[in-house]
């Protein structure tokens, strides 16, 4: 197998089978389980390997001369399909319910080991009370947009947040 491209997924030495068995530690998932099969003979082996990650099996497309090669074949197979997947659904959450975006944000910064976002917001001067909230989470700054109240300004600034994040972290898969 000729060796692979590093690309924004795979940062550094690709290791396939480590990235995905990171992704699902991070996760909260099972460990992958792989299943590597000769369908060729003792003395021209032609490996073909499928893994098992979060209940879906991915299958590699080709065969291989030797078994590690089509396991990190199969994991970067499934590792991208994954990936794919995260970039077209989003965070299916973030669309549910913008209103928990505060939650989530505190979920994450418990799952990362990170500071606990700080809220600030402002009420400005003049007619009509709106709210504008900006918040500090691991070192950057994030405004919100404004809103006919705090605690609706303190969920646009976590949303917001949210949003930047999932471009940042999305090699991590959130």
């Amino acid at each position: 197998m000729a060796p692979s491209q590093s690309n924004a997924l795979f940062p550094g030495p690709l290791m396939h089978k480590n990235q995905l068995q990171e992704y699902a530690q991070k996760s909260a998932l099972p460990l992958p389980s792989y299943h590597t099969v000769n369908e060729g003979y003792p003395h021209a082996a032609k490996f073909r390997s499928t893994v098992l990650v979060n209940k879906t099996t991915y299958t590699s497309k080709l065969t291989f001369p030797n078994r590690k090669s089509a396991e990190q074949d199969v994991a970067k197979l499934a590792y991208d399909c994954i990936a794919s997947n995260f970039e077209q659904e989003g965070c299916p959450l973030i669309k549910q319910d913008p209103l928990s975006s505060k939650s989530i944000l505190h979920e994450f910064a418990v799952k990362r080991n990170l500071n606990f976002p700080k809220y600030t917001t402002t009420c400005p001067e003049g007619p009509g009370a709106v709210f504008i909230c900006s918040l500090v989470f691991d070192g950057r700054t994030y405004i919100g947009e404004v809103a006919g109240s705090k605690k609706l300004a303190e969920q646009q600034a976590a949303r917001s947040t949210i949003h930047s994040l999932l471009g940042t972290w999305k090699s991590l898969l959130l």
